[in-house]
């Protein structure tokens, strides 16, 4: 039986229309758990309010790798879906990635699509050169969800304690292992705001540096595996040209940042974008 699990931190605002998105058009035969971890919104109950076609773990810790470890404990089928809450999926979408899971692939994903309505023109300015860098293939661009057959979730044990648990993953992966299903999408809002972005960009660098730190040969695997930087850059179009003097200095602003963070990285507190869930 394939399995959905959505770890979901204080998603009230957001979870009943994802939820709602996500179960229109899906396959009978998947199971869909919630992982309500650590919440003090009502998040727990707007998931519980689908029941039983949707089932809800809640946990008293804050905590997205505790709550998708609790996951995996709780489960047994397979393939397997990470979802995060904050990103929409609909049903016809997951059920194309079930079926290429199932059909063999080791590790897929929909295509992503980034939602940049309402974000200020600096964010947009970002995002365009962000996406022509880094978006042109597999495993580069988080979707928001990531799939694995058996075999493919076979190739790690339990998820460690890590920032970037999605990095963690698709490490373990070669850009050709990581299939973009052909007709499934997912929905990623963007921060709305430059601070925002500043702070999920922040903890996206500090995830990285936490998993070069303790993994060291498999971060190399994927840095090898993601193709030059320079290169990239090289191919970049004419017409995004100007907004590099958006995107440079923000990028060194975001390094440095997380630099400093990684000294002290035991008391490092989540950061979240707060605009898009607004």
């Amino acid at each position: 039986m394939p399995c959905l699990i959505l770890p979901a931190h204080n998603e009230e605002s957001l979870l009943a229309h994802n939820l709602g998105r996500l179960l229109e058009g899906l396959r009978d035969d998947v199971r869909v758990l919630v992982v309500c971890n650590g919440c003090t919104d009502g998040t727990a109950k707007v998931a519980r309010g689908f029941e039983p076609r949707i089932q809800v773990l809640d946990l008293e810790k804050p905590s997205k790798v505790g709550a998708l470890n609790a996951a995996d404990v709780t489960l047994e089928g397979f393939p397997r879906v990470y979802l995060d809450a904050d990103v929409e999926v609909d049903g016809d979408s997951m059920n194309r990635v079930i079926e290429v899971l199932e059909a063999g692939a080791l590790a897929a994903e929909p295509i992503p699509v980034l939602d940049t309505e309402g974000a200020g023109p600096l964010v947009k300015a970002y995002y365009a050169v962000w996406q022509a860098l880094h978006g042109q293939r597999p495993g580069s661009v988080g979707s928001g969800l990531y799939g694995l057959s058996e075999e493919g979730r076979a190739r790690f044990g339990a998820f460690p304690q890590l920032i970037a648990d999605d990095g963690f993953v698709r490490a373990h992966f070669s850009p050709e292992e990581i299939l973009w299903v052909n007709g499934a999408s997912s929905r990623v809002r963007t921060p709305r705001r430059l601070a925002d972005l500043v702070r999920i960009k922040t903890r996206s660098r500090l995830g990285n540096l936490e998993l070069g730190r303790a993994y060291p040969e498999l971060w190399q695997r994927k840095v090898s595996g993601g193709g030059g930087l320079s290169k990239k850059a090289r191919r970049l179009p004419l017409r995004l040209w100007p907004a590099l003097a958006v995107y440079v200095p923000f990028q060194l602003w975001v390094r440095l940042r997380a630099k400093r963070q990684a000294k002290n990285l035991a008391e490092y507190r989540w950061e979240r974008d707060l605009s898009s869930r607004s």
